[in-house]
């Protein structure tokens, strides 16, 4: 496993940071504005010292900027929960400025003992809001969810169980789960940097464009039909002959998954979503790869060590599936504004040009909702009685209220389409 990082709240720095973002977004970000409608900072403040999970959407790579940006405009410091591997970035560096800006790691689909014991430690002190991205993965979806994780309303509940046994007399403590809506929108037209980007990934896959540079939407479904082809050439996967766009990207991840299962001699979840798989196959290369096992022989350790080697190109494979969770046909054709077309770049950009970060194509507004609190606490003598249910009932509850901001922030934008 993994070892965990725990946060390393430094107040001085955080001032600092907060001093700096703006600036930060501007140059760093290409002119990147955190925009909340009205009333949504008020609506977040009257919460007051009420202990509470933060729970937004998590459809770009900066969305914990947007959060670091929003928590200076509400005037309070939020402790996060961030993936674990983002603390090994830039050999390391990028995990001191996490953990001392209030955040810590968490194994995604792992049973993380030390995380879920912060994470309920954080919320029984009530100190600081915690920000938890249920999603888990980043969606790149800008106008719709992906399928929540439970992890939201069990820690939640956790934190409660623990606060009534230590307070057996008193009165069941306050905790909400405060459902956020986060959407990117381009103050300008992009066009002409949509279409640069799609000039470089034809030069990558050698298409000659067709159409003209304005046909934006033929140029970026011959992108994506050849990748899918060269992918399924790849892994040697062969689609049936009447297979549409959609079928064949479904397939494929399903085969690549299985392939990931085989070689870990690893059990999928019977009728799992893919993402759930994703997290399940993680789990078991972590477990495998940071064994804190060491001991036996010089010669294990190196078997272990060759073995490791092999597992970890398996990331690749498993990076590839996620990166796929969002693109099927609709999306790339239904409501084509240039937000969407620029998420499902980034995944082409990411894939195809194997880049971290993918490029800027202009300045955006990040339009921010809060959503009406779930009251846990209400909730808590039904959690009693069931647990499986009452979890389900709330990640359903977050979702639509998710769902609905998403969608109503479309009145405050005045989306450009493509094509």
């Amino acid at each position: 496993m993994l070892d965990f990082r725990p946060p390393l709240d430094s107040p001085l720095l955080i001032r600092f940071v907060k001093l700096c973002l703006p600036t930060y977004m501007r140059f760093a970000l290409h002119d990147t504005r955190v925009t909340p409608v009205d009333g949504a900072v008020e609506r977040f403040k009257r919460l007051g010292d009420k202990r509470a999970l933060v729970c937004p959407n998590h459809a770009n790579r900066h969305d914990p900027m947007t959060m670091f940006s929003f928590s200076r405009l509400a005037g309070e410091d939020f402790n996060f929960i961030a993936a674990r591997e983002v603390f090994d970035w830039d050999n390391g560096l990028n995990g001191w400025w996490l953990q001392h800006l209030g955040c810590y790691s968490v194994v995604r689909g792992a049973a993380d003992r030390e995380s879920f014991k912060t994470t309920k430690r954080l919320l029984c002190e009530g100190k600081k809001k915690l920000v938890l991205f249920p999603e888990g993965e980043i969606s790149r979806q800008n106008d719709t969810l992906m399928p929540l994780e439970s992890g939201a309303a069990q820690m939640s509940f956790w934190a409660l169980d623990e606060l009534v046994k230590h307070n057996k007399d008193a009165a069941i403590p306050d905790m909400v789960i405060v459902p956020m809506a986060l959407k990117y929108t381009f103050a300008h037209d992009i066009k002409p940097a949509l279409s640069n980007t799609l000039r470089e990934l034809e030069a990558r896959l050698s298409i000659k464009p067709e159409g003209g540079e304005e046909a934006l939407y033929p140029r970026l479904r011959k992108v994506s039909e050849t990748l899918l082809a060269t992918l399924e050439k790849e892994y040697a996967f062969k689609p049936p002959a009447e297979a549409t766009l959609n079928d064949r990207v479904t397939s494929l991840r399903g085969f690549i998954l299985q392939n990931v299962a085989r070689q870990l001699n690893c059990e999928m979840p019977t009728n799992a979503r893919q993402l759930e798989s994703v997290r399940v196959l993680r789990n078991s290369m972590d477990d495998f790869i940071y064994s804190d096992d060491h001991d036996g022989s010089e010669y294990q350790r190196k078997i272990h060590d060759e073995k490791s080697a092999v597992l970890r190109g398996l990331y690749a494979d498993l990076n590839r599936v996620v990166n796929f969770i969002a693109i099927y046909d609709g999306y790339l054709r239904d409501n084509l504004t240039q937000e969407r077309f620029s998420d499902i770049l980034d995944r082409l950009e990411t894939e195809i040009m194997r880049v971290r970060e993918p490029s800027f194509r202009g300045a955006r507004r990040v339009l921010v909702d809060v959503g009406e609190p779930i009251d846990m606490t209400k909730l808590y003598s039904h959690y009693k009685t069931d647990k499986r249910g009452t979890i389900a009932k709330v990640t359903d509850q977050l979702f639509g209220e998710m769902s609905r901001m998403l969608l109503d922030l479309d009145k405050h934008r005045h989306p450009l389409l493509v094509g």
